[in-house]
C-alpha cells in the first residue's frame, strides 16, 4: 500500500526553497553598502594619512641634506689648517685671486630685497644677481679645504717648486689655486707648472711674485682654496597644480674670475633665512640678519632657517599659516606681509639649525 505524502513536509519543502523577501532584499543591500562605504572610508583615510607621512618625511629628508651639506661649509669658515686666521694673515700671490683679504672676505651674507643685492661685489652682472630669489638669504663661504696631499722635502722662500704627493694631486690643474699653511704661516699661489709632474711651481706669470711667506717643510698642509655660495632660487619647473618650485642651489668660484654653472642640491626649499651671531664687547652672542650685522668678522655662530615643502597638495585646507624663520616671519599671500608663501595645499614645514664657526673660537 502506497503511504500519501505528508502535507506538512511538502510545506516545509516549499517555505526552505523560497527566495528573499523585498525588504530582505534591501535590508542586505544596505548592509552591504555599509560595510563597502566603511573600507572605502578606512582606505581613504589610510592612504592620505600615507601621503602626508611621505610629505613628512620627504620634507624632513630635505631639510636634513640642506642642513649637512650648508653646516659643513659653514663650520670650517676661515680654515687655513692650524694656523689661526685671527693671528696669521693670508700672504696672497696668486694672480686674479678669489680675495684680497681672506679674514674679511671669509663669510658673507646678504638679503636679497631685489635685483641689485650683488652690487659692488664679484657676483654683480652674474645670473645670481637676478635668479637669487627675493625675500630669502645669500651667504658665501670661504675656507681650505683638506686634501691627500702631502709635501715630500724642504722648500725655499724664493721660486720653490713645491715637491708633493698624495691621491689628491689629480685633483688640480695648471693655474688652480692652492693654500699652503703650516701653524705660523699660510700663502695662496697658483700653480705655474703641470701639477701631475709632483713638482708644484710658483712663478710670476700666474703669481704677483714667486716668493712664498716662508720655507715650508714637510709638515706644511696644502689644501684646496674652496668659495662657495648658496641662495634659493625658481628650479624653472612646476608641481601639479603649475606652482613654481624653489630649490637650494649652490655655487662655486672656479678661482680665475668666474663662476660654475649654479648646482641644484635639494628640491623645494622655498626660503633660506639666516641670522649671524655677532660677538659683542659683554662676550655675548647677538643674531642678526647680514645687513645689521656691524663686523662679519666677530660673528662666531650662525642661525639657519629654511622652509621647505612637498610638491604634492596633500593638506585637506588651503595653507594661509605664518612660518616664522630666523629674522623673518614668511606669511601666506593674503596676509599681507613682506615675504609670503603661496597659498595652495602643498605640507610646509620650518627648520631651524645652529652651527658654530670653528676657526672663530
Amino acid at each position: 500500500m502506497i503511504k500519501a505524502p505528508d502535507v506538512r513536509n511538502i510545506a516545509s519543502m516549499r517555505n526552505a526553497q523560497r527566495g528573499l523577501s523585498l525588504v530582505e532584499l534591501m535590508v542586505a543591500l544596505a548592509l552591504s553598502a555599509t560595510l563597502i562605504f566603511g573600507v572605502f572610508t578606512v582606505y581613504m583615510d589610510s592612504n592620505r594619512t600615507s601621503q602626508v607621512s611621505n610629505a613628512l618625511a620627504r620634507t624632513q629628508e630635505a631639510a636634513r641634506i640642506a642642513t649637512d651639506l650648508m653646516a659643513r661649509d659653514m663650520r670650517m669658515v676661515g680654515f687655513q689648517g692650524c694656523a689661526d686666521p685671527d693671528d696669521v694673515t693670508l700672504n696672497i700671490i696668486a694672480d686674479n685671486p678669489p680675495t684680497s683679504d681672506f679674514f674679511e672676505t671669509t663669510l658673507r651674507g646678504w638679503e636679497v630685497t631685489d635685483g641689485a643685492w650683488a652690487d659692488g661685489t664679484e657676483f654683480d652682472g652674474t645670473a645670481i644677481e637676478s635668479s637669487a630669489k627675493v625675500g630669502s638669504d645669500v651667504i658665501s663661504v670661504q675656507r681650505g679645504e683638506t686634501m691627500a696631499i702631502g709635501l715630500t722635502g724642504n722648500m725655499e722662500v724664493e721660486n720653490a717648486n713645491v715637491q708633493v704627493t698624495g691621491n689628491d694631486v689629480a685633483r688640480f690643474a695648471q693655474n688652480d689655486i692652492v693654500m699652503i699653511s703650516n701653524c705660523e704661516a699660510a700663502d695662496l699661489f697658483r700653480i705655474s707648472s703641470q701639477p701631475s709632474s709632483n713638482t708644484w711651481a710658483h712663478a710670476k706669470g700666474v703669481n704677483s711674485s714667486n716668493r712664498l711667506s716662508r720655507a715650508y717643510t714637510a709638515d706644511a698642509r696644502i689644501m684646496r682654496f674652496s668659495s662657495t655660495l648658496y641662495f634659493v632660487a625658481d628650479t624653472g619647473r612646476d608641481d601639479a597644480r603649475g606652482n613654481d618650485i624653489f630649490a637650494l642651489y649652490r655655487q662655486i668660484n672656479k678661482l680665475d674670475g668666474s663662476l660654475l654653472p649654479p648646482e641644484e642640491i635639494v628640491e623645494n626649499v622655498e626660503n633660506l633665512q639666516i641670522e649671524f651671531g655677532e660677538v659683542l664687547a659683554t662676550n655675548n652672542i647677538r643674531y642678526r640678519p647680514a645687513n645689521q650685522v656691524g663686523n662679519m668678522t666677530s660673528v662666531k655662530a650662525l642661525r639657519i632657517g629654511m622652509l621647505i615643502s612637498h610638491s604634492d597638495p596633500v593638506r585637506d585646507d588651503i595653507d594661509s599659516a605664518d612660518y616664522a624663520l630666523p629674522g623673518e616671519t614668511i606669511t601666506g599671500t593674503s596676509g599681507g606681509g613682506t615675504v609670503t608663501h603661496p597659498e595652495d595645499q602643498r605640507l610646509r614645514r620650518t627648520f631651524v639649525s645652529t652651527v658654530m664657526l670653528r676657526n672663530r673660537d
